[in-house]
């Protein structure tokens, strides 16, 4: 029984106990591989996915088609894996950042801000919470198109008319105008969006009267204004829009919390660019 004590025989025993353990394993291996296996919990998932969309419980046709479907799609990625098209695609190394960074945001638990923390919040942020300068105005247009070099002298005119002691209706003078006459309350940015900054900003210096002004030049031609009531910007108060306030704070840490976590990922990898300094 000296062989049984040679080096090599017990190199070669070892050897074949290990390729066994690992044929033994290879093989269970490649049969959960090969077996698509569809859960209750996945059929369930499939049939309240169809719910929602649908409105309705789905039939034995429908989820004979979304079983179909579930399994072609299992099957080919299971392949495109085998083949390793899945090495090296933009596409896939991104969707797997963004589950992962679902992921990393998930592990965290919401800290609910103190006051004095809305309070800091709401003061450093002003302008997300600050309500709009408005003008109610009407105007009274005149096109270069249809006037020319006549239409600052019909302006001029038109506006003595209107100032004048017994003034006709400002709706029957001027030109066609494609968008309203007439204002309310609309805000400095949504009038610089429609007429252009140049109008909104001469508009925003001049006074509340019954007088009309003008002429003022916009992106469509000149316009003779009568600005009836304006606001300024203001800040709300916090008691006001506290929901508002407490909504951005969180949003923000959980930014930042994220990221840091993100960075702790990256921070245990050692990144080497071929042909960099």
């Amino acid at each position: 029984m000296k062989f049984l004590r040679d080096p090599l025989v017990h190199f070669i025993t070892a050897a074949a106990l290990v390729f066994a353990a690992f044929a033994i394993w290879q093989t269970r291996s490649n049969q959960a591989d090969s077996t698509i296996l569809i859960s209750a919990s996945e059929i369930e998932r499939m049939a309240a996915l169809y719910t929602s969309e649908a409105g309705t419980l789905p039939g034995e046709a429908d989820m004979a088609a979304m079983l179909s479907d579930h399994i072609r799609d299992v099957a080919l990625a299971r392949e495109a894996r085998r083949l390793g098209l899945d090495q090296n695609d933009t596409i896939i190394t991104r969707r797997l950042a963004q589950k992962m960074s679902f992921v990393v945001s998930d592990l965290h638990e919401d800290t609910m801000p103190t006051e004095r923390q809305l309070e800091d919040w709401h003061a450093a942020h002003a302008d997300r919470f600050t309500l709009p300068a408005t003008l109610t105005f009407s105007h009274v247009y005149f096109s270069p198109d249809v006037r020319g070099a006549e239409t600052a002298a019909a302006a001029e005119e038109t506006l003595t008319r209107l100032n004048a002691s017994d003034p006709p209706a400002a709706a029957s003078l001027g030109d066609p105008f494609m968008l309203q006459r007439q204002y309310g309350d609309m805000p400095l940015r949504e009038l610089a969006r429609q007429f252009g900054g140049a109008f909104a900003e001469t508009l925003s210096t001049m006074p509340v009267s019954e007088d009309w002004q003008g002429p003022v030049s916009s992106a469509y031609g000149l316009h003779l204004v009568q600005v009836t009531h304006s606001t300024a910007a203001m800040l709300s108060p916090l008691d006001e829009v506290r929901a508002e306030v407490r909504k951005d704070w969180l949003e923000q840490t959980r930014r930042e919390k994220n990221e840091q976590a993100i960075q702790e990922i990256i921070a245990r990898y050692k990144v080497e660019i071929e042909g960099g300094n």
